[in-house]
């Protein structure tokens, strides 16, 4: 439920950036980003110390209790381990935390109004995608200055790169700790490996190959859908053969940017990106030649592929495994491989702003939140604690495994619905690799988020869009009614309506709109090279 709680979040952070746009010791791996060669350091392991010796200080504090909110729905053995976390916290620095919960059903409607009202509480979890921006612009949070990052969170200024701070300021000013972020945007796809060596396949490797196999199994598999897709998760697969191998990621609801340039800031509509056209055009062959379902246009979620009613999915490559892994499981005689159509290409970060710990402005507690937030974040015991529950009783640390010079945890789950459901990953700084995968997962994982990782100075920024709130929900609207059309194949002539679709954006004033996002992510950019 807790991998399916976070898959379902970061669903809904690909929406809403589209929106805006989307253990062992305390050593730090070191990686090169080809977008400018500047080093980036980021901590794959976390600190068997406590903050800046505030454990032996801890007596001399006074006790708090911190309120802190969390997105979710806490599963049964949460006040379990809280109470674990809160013996570590009342050790090192005197604090505690009550957890708070925002459930996924309307957390949209009252995160604000937990500002709003004034109510008294004294850290969040926030993100882009969760009200970030919005809530700094509006003096909700409070300011987090650079001396009180080197005061009160020590171990977060040593293991967040400078880019960290840069990237998650709103008007100048920093308002949250962010996770230390490793994640590279990514999509291939996966299939049914036994049935490529059925049809006497070589390994499928490309976007023909695929087409091929989709064929094959149109023609011999009574009953079967090739494709697995919906309405909810087609733009992935424009992202996994358009996008991302131009090395661009989404600016706003239609502006990408060219992540691997860190001398200009390259900005062109999706919609006009080559490849574009070929892919709507693609996929109306594909909707016509039956690879994809009559129904699917109206459906969010399909879940064919696990049904054994598809044998073709596009996804990164944690769905990926987790397809290998239920088949494994569920049918033995199964083989799911992966096809990694990105191999050696530089892949963007999601942005330090991706997962991060806000703080209410009105709190009265703000250097031990702060304190509590660097241990949560980087102090071992705590940080598998907030993660993975109590060891032993939910997770088990079973080691470290390293691969290119980065460790990864290897942690197996023993009470998978017991402990989570909640968005505790604004502290997920370790990396891990599941105990069971596919071949070759450590090794792709490990060139996707370190070798293949580059950054950009707006990655992931947060934009403040009260001037153009009417043209952003007009653009949005416009947008969400026209890509699952073009992206499904439902088009009867798709340069019309792509022509289309180009008016109606006109129309809703995107040129308004993205003038603002282009004036605030050039301020970003030229500060970032400064």
């Amino acid at each position: 439920m807790r991998k399916l709680r976070k898959w379902l979040a970061a669903g809904l952070s690909i929406t809403m950036a589209l929106a805006l746009v989307a253990c062992g010791g305390g050593t730090k791996n070191e990686t090169k980003s080809s977008a400018g060669g500047s080093t980036v350091k980021q901590a794959s392991v976390q600190s068997k110390t406590s903050s800046a010796g505030t454990e032996s200080k801890a007596s001399t504090l006074e006790p708090v209790t911190l309120k802190m909110y969390f997105l979710g729905e806490p599963q049964s053995d949460n006040d379990m381990v809280f109470e674990e976390i809160n013996k570590l916290l009342t050790e090192k620095i005197n604090a505690k935390i009550e957890p708070h919960y925002l459930s996924w059903g309307d957390y949209q409607q009252r995160y604000p109004l937990l500002f709003s009202s004034g109510e008294d509480f004294d850290m969040i979890y926030t993100a882009a995608w969760a009200f970030y921006a919005e809530t700094a612009s509006k003096g909700g949070f409070y300011e987090i200055t650079p001396e009180m990052v080197e005061k009160y969170c020590p171990l977060a200024k040593a293991a967040l790169p400078e880019a960290a701070w840069k990237n998650t300021q709103v008007a100048g000013k920093n308002y949250m700790i962010p996770q230390n972020n490793y994640w590279a945007n990514h999509y291939g796809a996966f299939v049914r490996g036994d049935l490529r060596k059925k049809y006497g396949m070589e390994p499928l490797k490309t976007v023909e190959d695929i087409e091929k196999f989709m064929q094959k199994v149109k023609e011999n598999e009574s009953g079967m859908i090739p494709l697995d897709v919906s309405s909810n998760n087609a733009e992935i697969i424009m992202r996994a053969l358009v996008m991302y191998p131009q090395g661009r990621y989404y600016l706003s609801h239609t502006l990408s940017y060219d992540y691997t340039n860190s001398d200009k800031l390259d900005l062109v509509p999706f919609y006009d990106l080559p490849g574009f056209e070929e892919h709507i055009k693609r996929m109306k062959d594909w909707n016509q030649k039956g690879y994809i379902s009559k129904s699917d246009l109206t459906s969010s979620n399909t879940n064919r592929f696990d049904a054994g009613k598809s044998a073709v999915k596009f996804g990164n490559i944690g769905d990926a495994n987790t397809a290998w892994q239920n088949a494994k499981q569920n049918h033995p005689d199964w083989e799911v491989e992966y096809i990694n159509l990105l191999e050696n290409k530089p892949l963007g970060s999601a942005g330090f702003t991706g997962n991060g710990v806000g703080f209410n402005a009105r709190s009265k507690n703000i250097e031990r939140a702060l304190m509590a937030t660097d241990l949560l974040n980087y102090d071992k015991d705590l940080n598998f604690l907030i993660n993975n529950g109590i060891p032993g009783v939910h997770s088990k640390l079973l080691g470290t495994v390293s691969i290119d010079g980065h460790d990864f945890q290897q942690v197996e789950v023993l009470k998978p619905d017991a402990y989570g459901g909640i968005s505790t990953w604004c502290f997920a700084n370790a990396p891990s690799l599941p105990i069971d995968s596919f071949p070759n997962y450590g090794e792709i994982q490990a060139s996707y988020y370190f070798k293949q990782l580059v950054f950009n100075p707006v990655d992931g920024m947060s934009f403040v869009l009260d001037s153009v709130n009417t043209e952003q929900a007009n653009v949005y609207n416009v947008r969400t009614e026209y890509t699952p059309i073009l992206y499904l194949g439902f088009a009867e002539d798709p340069m019309a309506t792509l022509a289309e679709f180009k008016e109606k954006l006109k129309a809703a004033g995107e040129e308004k709109f993205n003038q603002e996002i282009t004036k605030q992510a050039q301020e970003v950019f030229d500060a970032a090279k400064k």
